[in-house]
């Protein structure tokens, strides 16, 4: 085989397809890798966090666990959650190669997040200057973060076209609008239960449905 034999066939149309598939497969497994640990930990994070919440009045007055711990263990949590979300997101993209309008939709997009909770932050402080105060206040910013998450699952599903972040927005967007129907403090264990529990079994079943595309890659029934 000649010089110009080989550099026809590095670059036939088929041979460069299948390069691209290949590459475009990888990509998407060691993206999608990531996924069931994500919303597992995110859905511990909620069920034991939520649930220490609930616990400072829900059990009153057999038990009451003190605000400060509560807060404490909500706030480290969800600090711990957050770090670990930005590792594994490097992690997942490290090595793939990106467009310059991709890397920005993404880079946008995750400072949103931390635009968009400030701003939740700021207003309820707002409406807390106006005199919003008791149990509205413990009903608005749980709820209102997680309605903006929601939210944020819902662009996230509509930019990278992921029916899997479609499903979970509506999902979580729907539990947020139902939660302070309950009132104060069962609402704490409504999100405990159905937002943290409902993603346990979300990364469960994303756990067993990554296993069974590897399994069928790799020729296995």
């Amino acid at each position: 085989m000649t010089a110009d034999d080989t550099d026809e066939a590095a670059l036939s149309p088929e041979a460069m397809l299948a390069l691209l598939t290949d590459q475009r497969k990888s990509m998407e497994g060691q993206i999608a890798a990531f996924v069931p640990y994500l919303v597992t930990m995110w859905g511990v994070v909620w069920f034991v966090g939520f649930s220490a919440l609930w616990l400072i009045d829900g059990l009153q007055p057999a038990f009451g666990l003190p605000l400060p711990l509560a807060a404490t263990i909500f706030a480290v949590l969800i600090a711990g959650a957050i770090g670990m979300s930005a590792y594994l997101g490097i992690r997942s993209n490290r090595g793939i190669r990106t467009t310059r309008a991709a890397a920005f939709t993404g880079t946008v997009y995750g400072v949103t997040w931390s635009v968009g909770s400030v701003a939740i932050f700021v207003f309820a402080m707002g409406l807390q200057f106006n005199g919003m105060t008791g149990a509205a206040v413990n009903i608005f910013y749980p709820t209102a973060f997680v309605l903006f998450a929601g939210i944020m699952y819902l662009i996230a599903g509509a930019i990278w076209q992921a029916v899997p972040c479609v499903v979970l927005g509506a999902y979580t967007v729907v539990i947020a609008v139902i939660a302070p129907f309950l009132g104060y403090p069962n609402h704490y264990l409504f999100l405990a239960i159905a937002g943290g529990g409902g993603f346990i079994a979300l990364g469960v079943v994303s756990f067993a449905y990554l296993g069974r595309l590897r399994r069928r890659a790799q020729g296995i029934r």
